[in-house]
């Protein structure tokens, strides 16, 4: 393996800044303590400790205190240095590191061998605890918890499922410990894929340098990693409104018919479609209508006021660098006379314009975006540099946002998008978001309004247009689409300031979209992927996205697995009121097209606009509201409003802490208004401003409470998201005791507010009781014949509507009649379950345990690491090893066309000689235009002499699998040869190859 393991040690010193390790094999390690619960181990081989490859770390900001009164003693087998709480303890042999905290009396990580120094790299291997997760990496497509997992240290552009956007040195662990690697070198991470009780990390680079922070809960840890490597930028207001990018430049537009399917009406009331072909065209886009006005940037920005959708960011040159400086500067300003922020999509910085507000660019380079970002500050004034980038590395959240875009048009990259979300905000890069609906695909309305919507909860919500086929406007469909996605928009408006509130503590460590395990830490399955398909808005939205096209009867997107934590805690539907009980698993649950699962924690407080503030009351609860005018110096300017609230027994009691701070603009008299949720009529309200008693009148009607300057009001059809009544049942009421106070200033008035005999709630947290006479289930069973990879049917004798459902601890409600099946499991996974009969809120007792092993996925039986070789060169940006990466989201494409007397040689070699069952090529996903139609099939035992496996093949070009037999054929290689695309190139997915099922044991 070309590695030696680090030797015994052998002797320390204490230098004037660190610790000096010497080991018997020559290595000569250094230790730096930076802060509380921050060190860096820094081991050369070659003994240079060059400072200049560091790129993450600003180490000129850490003084030497804690190193001073850090002290070393020797046992008769270890070198201790006591920091603060904490001992870093060196074993002399073998040479492992571990880091004891006296706090916990608890061991946070242990190294379980020396570290391996090689010629090309390094490894560190640590002890893995049965119920310890990892967390980190960048954004990882489709992952967040990597326990089980590998993942790799790079950038590879892949925006599907197994695609890494940004490269990121760091991950982290729920024992109390994260790693910073100081490189930028590719790396792999196992996290016990191999052996379950190891992780192992390797870099390319046999200098192993590498930060370590201790911290005591996830938002500790992101903290220090920010005071590693710089906090989160804060983004300008705008930034958090809706976007649009597009390109203005070289779009071409030809006529077209209605009845195809990416047809565009415009105002010429003519339908247009895209074309490459200058000689179809009839239209040309251009930023302010130098060709024809209707395909110009101007009138697109027209066009989102015209359907009432109030933008905040434009780019107008989306993907083009060269731009005509005059017109751009034009397009700006009448960008900015339309209250719309301005960008320039460059990779240069000197092309940025003075009136250009942000910029967005393809690269997360620090010097090239710190340059960017001094431009804008200068030709911005006061106001905030915003800077977009489609990719990222360690640090450059402090610079830039991550803004991408994926192909669009399948479901599957809903879920892939949510959990990479939430492994990047895990990550250290909290302020993100992708395309609506991609930016090649699309097509597939249902998929695109329920990605609006989704995403309408996340950082930034934006559109990517002019890339492919079809329009991505969040009005491109019909009148019904555009009217549910302007009620999101506006719903995003209404909570404005509780994302800007959690963009503020996302500087202190606290991600925006959270896993469900930072808000419910006791909870195991919340550290799984189980729960990857749905996320926390701060501390109280849960959102669980229609990530499928399953339906019930009537059309309405079916809903199971849909879990919500803690049983101590009511989840309340945002648009329906409906309320359920946590710590459960929700199945067979419908929504409309218009509603989105969208849950508020009992608790909650919201702030829905000049001091107008809502309330879910469960409990005790509290939040502190931020807010600034937007100018550069937030973190000095800026104003907090802390509210608790707190219901005991049936006595609420509400509290308005004076406003603390200022910023220019501040408006410091105000009125208050309270929208407080509740089920019954309370008896009593009193109100104290600074412990004076006021007099609050009670209001009868919705008008005269509307005139008056202060009172309350118990509204029985109360609506704080009145855009949304259109799609109610009216025979389903909210309520809300609403509360108006008058103008007072707010930096000098606290306020009490007291309500007796207060119900919201109480019905939902009465738990089920057990009825004797109810009797025990009969043994389910598990049909067999429809185990799957992923899903598994369970049938019971009926005894009553429903049934409740234990699935390896977990509990799955909303079950009927006599049989159900489960859909997205874990393939190859042992699921345990028992059952019991409900009626009403009595439950049976439950059955004998009963279970069953799901399949192996497809994917399990493919050959891994097959080697490819082919006679035509490939795109760059789609290379020949993603047709054998087993990533189904990577594509491959050739930069020359193919004939029969030029024909394509794919050759495939094996590492040893398989008994395969077959061969498939997945074909491209985005058109059908460069897929291979004619082809031949060769086999070879040796790898070196090749013979035909049956005559040439006729494919089709569409979107189904090809597939070639190959039962009880053994091949150290197969050649595939394309003598004929459906296009001037050719292109695909996946090649894979298939082992007989009999080869793997289970």
């Amino acid at each position: 393996m070309n590695r030696h393991q680090l030797g015994q040690l052998i002797g320390a010193n204490k230098r004037d800044h660190y610790y000096e390790l010497h080991y018997a094999t020559g290595e000569v390690a250094r230790l730096y303590i930076l802060s509380d619960g921050i060190f860096r181990y820094f081991l050369d081989p070659d003994n240079n400790f060059d400072e200049s490859h560091t790129s993450f770390v600003d180490l000129s900001k850490f003084d030497n205190h804690l190193f001073e009164k850090s002290s070393p003693r020797a046992t008769s087998d270890s070198l201790i240095i006591q920091t603060g709480n904490y001992q870093l303890i060196f074993q002399q042999k073998p040479a492992i590191m571990s880091v004891f905290d006296e706090t916990l009396h608890h061991t946070r990580l242990v190294q379980a061998s020396p570290l391996e120094i090689g010629n090309t790299d390094s490894v560190e291997i640590l002890h893995q605890n049965k119920n310890e997760f990892y967390f980190g990496g960048g954004l990882q497509n489709g992952y967040f918890s990597h326990k089980g997992k590998e993942i790799e240290i790079k950038r590879d552009q892949i925006k599907g499922k197994g695609g890494v956007l940004t490269q990121v040195p760091f991950f982290w662990s729920n024992a109390g410990f994260g790693e910073l690697r100081n490189t930028t070198t590719l790396g792999h991470y196992d996290f016990g894929s191999k052996q379950n009780d190891v992780t192992i990390l390797s870099h390319n680079t046999r200098v192993f340098d590498n930060f370590y922070i201790i911290g005591n809960s996830p938002s500790d840890i992101l903290n220090k990693y920010y005071i590693l490597t710089g906090r989160p930028l804060m983004p300008p207001k705008y930034a958090f409104k809706l976007g649009y990018a597009g390109n203005f430049l070289s779009t071409l537009w030809q006529p077209s018919e209605a009845k195809q399917r990416n047809a565009e009406m415009y105002e010429d009331e003519t339908y247009y479609v895209t074309t490459d072909n200058p000689e179809n065209a009839r239209g040309k886009a251009s930023l302010n209508g130098e060709d024809q006005y209707q395909f110009s940037a101007r009138a697109m920005l027209d066009r989102f006021k015209k359907e009432r959708f109030d933008l905040g960011w434009f780019i107008p040159n989306y993907g083009v660098e060269k731009v005509d400086p005059q017109a751009l500067s034009s397009f700006n300003n009448y960008a900015n006379s339309q209250k719309v922020d301005p960008g320039i999509w460059t990779t240069e910085s000197d092309n940025i314009p003075n009136n250009s507000s942000f910029v967005a660019t393809n690269t997360s380079d620090a010097q090239l975006l710190n340059k960017d970002k001094q431009i804008l500050r200068e030709n911005l004034k006061k106001k905030r540099p915003f800077i977009l980038s489609n990719t990222g590395i360690a640090g450059s959240q402090k610079n830039s946002a991550l803004a991408f875009g994926d192909i669009g048009g399948n479901w599957e990259n809903i879920a892939t998008q949510v959990a990479g979300f939430l492994g990047s905000n895990l990550s250290g890069e909290p302020i993100l978001g992708s395309a609506v609906d991609g930016t090649a695909g699309g097509g597939n309305a249902q998929i695109s309004i329920r990605d609006f919507e989704w995403k309408s909860f996340t950082p930034l919500l934006f559109s990517i247009d002019n890339q492919g086929k079809f329009s991505k406007t969040p009005f491109a469909y019909n009148a019904k689409m555009t009217r549910i996605n302007r009620a999101y928009l506006n719903l995003r408006e209404q909570l404005k300031h509780y994302l800007y509130t959690l963009t503020y503590q996302a500087q202190l460590g606290e991600p925006i979209m959270r896993a469900l395990f930072i808000e419910f830490p006791h909870e195991q399955v919340n550290y799984t992927p189980q729960v990857g398909h749905e996320f926390m808005l701060g501390p109280n939205l849960l959102i669980a996205p229609i990530t499928n096209g399953r339906e019930d009867g009537n059309g309405n997107s079916r809903k199971d697995n849909l879990y919500l934590p803690n049983h101590r805690t009511m989840w309340v539907d945002l648009f329906t009121g409906k309320k359920y009980l946590g710590g459960r698993v929700f199945n067979k649950l419908s929504y409309p097209i218009w509603h989105l699962p969208v849950f508020v924690r009992g608790g909650s407080i919201f702030e829905l606009g000049n001091r107008n503030y809502l309330l879910y009351p469960q409990g005790k609860s509290e939040i502190t509201f931020y807010d600034d005018n937007g100018f550069n110096d937030f973190s000095h300017n800026h104003t907090e409003t802390h509210l608790t609230s707190n219901l005991e027994s049936s006595k609420l009691k509400v509290t308005i802490d004076p406003v603390q701070g200022s910023y220019t603009g501040m408006e410091t008299n105000n009125t208050t208004n309270l929208n407080i949720m509740c089920d019954t009529y309370p008896d009593r309200v009193t109100v104290r401003i600074n412990d004076q008693e006021i007099n609050m009148q009670e209001y009868g009607t919705v008008d005269t409470f509307g005139h008056a300057k202060e009172g309350y009001f118990y509204n029985t059809n109360f609506s704080w998201t009145p855009q949304f009544d259109q799609y109610q049942d009216p025979k389903h009421k909210q309520t809300a005791l609403q509360i108006k106070l008058a103008n007072r200033d707010v930096t000098d008035s606290k306020i009490e507010i007291e309500i007796q005999n207060f119900n919201y709630g109480n019905e939902t947290l009465v738990h089920a009781i057990t009825d004797s006479l109810l009797r025990s289930p009969k043994q389910p069973i598990i049909d067999p014949e429809k185990i799957t990879a992923h899903s598994l049917t369970v049938s019971w004798p009926q005894l009553t509507d429903k049934v409740q459902i234990e699935v390896n601890g977990i509990l799955y409600d909303g079950i009927d009649g006599d049989s159900f099946t489960f859909h997205e499991l874990e393939p190859h996974t042992r699921y345990i379950m028992r059952l019991r009969y409900v009626s009403g809120n009595k439950v049976s007792e439950w059955s004998d345990p009963f279970g069953a092993i799901t399949k192996r996925s497809a994917l399990d039986y493919a050959i891994k690491n097959v080697q490819v070789n082919s006679n035509l060169e490939s795109d760059a940006h789609h290379p020949l090893n993603y047709l054998t990466d087993l990533k189904l989201a990577s594509e491959w494409e050739t930069t020359e066309s193919v004939s029969e007397d030029h024909p394509l040689t794919l050759t495939f070699t094996f590492g040893q000689p398989e008994k395969l069952s077959r061969m498939t090529y997945v074909p491209r996903n985005i058109d059908h235009k460069s897929d291979p139609i004619e082809v031949g099939v060769e086999i070879s035992i040796d790898g070196e002499n090749f013979t035909s496996y049956g005559e040439r093949l006729t494919w089709k070009a569409d979107s189904k699998n090809k597939v070639v037999g190959l039962r009880d054929v053994t091949a150290k290689a197969i050649r595939l040869t394309v003598y004929k695309s459906s296009g001037d190139k050719v292109a695909g997915k996946e090649v894979l190859f298939f082992r007989n099922k009999n080869s793997i044991n289970d």
